[in-house]
């Protein structure tokens, strides 16, 4: 069976590229092809001689995207994927998918729409995929791994979430007063009904922008994830409406150009016909506001800007589209998942952050999801975080003949209510980035030469007459890179990362209803240290060849497991057409 639809998807390969060039406007072929080989070896306890040391697997595959446009006004898009995991021979291991179809088109040359798979996004307090934990300032050496993933479960780069269903856009123009209204609209399902105890729950909303000029607009946002009644048997319905105001200001003033934007709004998050032991009807609910604003100045002379943001996020503010995690943390490591000879459970690391697609989550849902203090314990659902109030400073300059580009961040924010206990956690954080093209510094010299330095440090503390209450978490992470070019289009790659985190926190515990009902000890002493080198060809900008190395080390005294580490070489190739 697997050959016929090997032979009859070549078939349509060949004759649909003969159809392209006979009609190459109304339909043409694109895609991704990708090959990628890991031999891998586990470091560790020396005595251990039950776990495999290493491990040799990877995997080619092409998406082949059919582009269709059937009239002036409708394009349709279906992508096929093909993959073959390393060692499967005729067939054997081979899969078929079809990774993505819909169909987008303009009605009375006015109103957009789509229908089928989609990428969208509001605002970060509504519906907004945030970057996963160690993405932000990725090294170029460690940054191809974080591209294949990233591309597999289409975070396109801007915060969009890759939704089903359907979604439309259009605008009115007014002759004075307003320019226009902009209206944005969505639905789309997040999962089926059984029929029996799951009901189907649909996400839908969407806003209206009004922009009075070029210097003031508003809006408003409403989203909700619903339940809807009667689709299965369960009696009980979830839903998380959320209701948001937006608002932006400009103006420039000599050199300068200010800027302030700012959202504010409410949520709720409750079940409806709820039953509890005894068969009481009730109503589970959780709500709250929040406040947000950043102002920005830029002086144009010096291409620099200076920003301060001040946030009020409620304790009770819930909304699924913008506090879900990309990475599941409850996730088994794919790879050397046990190790020692009492096979215990490998604890994961940045290593598996970068290099486990099966830590990425592509599903919105319900309640805070876990994640690392040791990571990030100030924003870990991004701006919506909940229970954080305080300011972010900002200062970025990126100079005019691109030398170099820094970025300056320091951070104030502390609980609003104790969770618990009276006194508050106060949280801290400072970091602070260099990026430099050494090239554009050297006279006569065209070879990239690029460098980046970086540094970040997060303190969380809490103190009070009770010893049990005090908090202490610290977390250090420092990245250093370089990309030489050696020959024309032919780099050499380099990168080393470290993470220290020490110190102890108390993390809530929250029942099916995301109440809080408990909380566990958080202890750490971690140390973490990736270090990379590798070689690089881009053919163009749409084929690139890469052989890396990686040497990682994982260390947690406090969780009383064996240290354990990782070499890895790799090829990786891929192109697009």
């Amino acid at each position: 069976m697997t050959k016929k639809i090997a032979v009859i998807s070549l078939l349509f390969i060949f004759s649909a590229s003969s159809y392209a060039q006979e009609n190459s406007k109304k339909f043409w072929l694109s895609g991704l092809a990708r090959g990628v080989y890991n031999l891998d070896e586990l470091k560790g306890e020396e005595t251990d001689t039950t776990s495999a040391s290493k491990a040799e697997y990877g995997h080619t595959l092409v998406d082949l995207s059919a582009n269709i446009r059937p009239n002036a006004h409708t394009y349709i898009r279906s992508t096929i994927r093909v993959r073959n995991e390393y060692g499967g021979f005729w067939g054997s291991g081979v899969t078929f998918d079809l990774r993505e179809l819909y169909l987008r088109g303009l009605i009375a040359n006015s109103i957009r729409y789509q229908v089928g798979d989609m990428d969208y996004k509001l605002s970060p307090f509504t519906f907004y995929n945030n970057n996963e934990d160690l993405f932000d300032n990725t090294l170029d050496i460690f940054n191809m791994y974080s591209e294949m993933m990233h591309y597999d479960y289409f975070y396109k780069g801007n915060n969009t979430w890759r939704q089903q269903g359907l979604a439309t856009d259009f605008s009115l123009s007014f002759k004075e007063g307003i320019e226009e209204l902009q209206f944005n609209l969505f639905t789309s399902r997040i999962n089926p009904s059984n029929f029996n105890t799951i009901s189907d729950r649909v996400f839908y909303g969407g806003n209206v922008t009004m922009v009075q000029s070029a210097q003031i607009s508003a809006g408003v946002n409403y989203i909700n994830l619903a339940d809807i009644a009667g689709t299965s048997n369960n009696m009980s319905y979830f839903k998380n409406p959320v209701l948001t105001g937006t608002y932006s200001l400009n103006t420039k003033l000599d050199d300068f150009k200010f800027q302030l934007d700012g959202e504010s709004g409410f949520s709720k998050s409750f079940t409806e016909n709820n039953q509890d032991s005894d068969n009481v009807v009730k109503e589970n609910l959780v709500e709250d506001y929040f406040n947000y604003a950043t102002f920005k100045s830029v002086y144009e002379p010096f291409n620099m800007e200076f920003s301060v943001s001040y946030r009020n996020v409620g304790q009770g503010y819930r909304s699924a589209g913008a506090q879900m995690r990309r990475l599941k943390y409850k996730t088994q490591a794919f790879m050397f998942d046990r190790y020692t000879n009492q096979q215990v459970v490998r604890p994961v690391g940045m290593w598996d952050i970068k290099n486990d697609p099966t830590f990425y989550n592509s599903q919105i849902e319900v309640g805070l999801a876990e994640f690392y203090p040791q990571y990030n314990n100030i924003d870990p659902y991004g701006l919506a975080t909940p229970n954080r109030q305080g300011f972010d400073f900002a200062l970025t300059r990126v100079d005019e003949d691109d030398r170099y580009s820094v970025s300056l961040k320091y951070g104030m924010l502390s609980e609003i209510v104790g969770l618990g206990v009276d006194d508050l956690k106060k949280f801290n954080s400072i970091a602070a980035n260099l990026d430099m093209n050494i090239e554009n510094m050297l006279p006569n010299y065209d070879k990239q030469i690029t460098m980046q330095l970086g540094y970040t440090n997060d303190q969380t503390k809490r103190s009070g007459d009770q010893a049990f209450i005090e908090t202490e978490l610290n977390t250090q992470r420092i990245y250093a890179g370089l990309t030489l070019e050696l020959t024309d289009k032919f780099y050499y790659l380099l990168g080393y990362e470290t993470i220290e985190a020490s110190g102890s926190d108390y993390v809530a515990v929250r029942d099916r209803n995301d109440v809080v009902e408990d909380f566990t000890l958080f202890e750490t002493e971690l140390s973490e240290r990736i270090f990379g080198m590798g070689l690089r060809y881009e053919f163009d900008n749409k084929n690139d060849l890469q052989i890396l190395w990686q040497d990682y080390s994982w260390s947690n005294s406090v969780l009383g497991t064996e240290d354990y580490g990782f070499d890895r070489m790799s090829v990786i190739y891929i192109m697009k057409f």
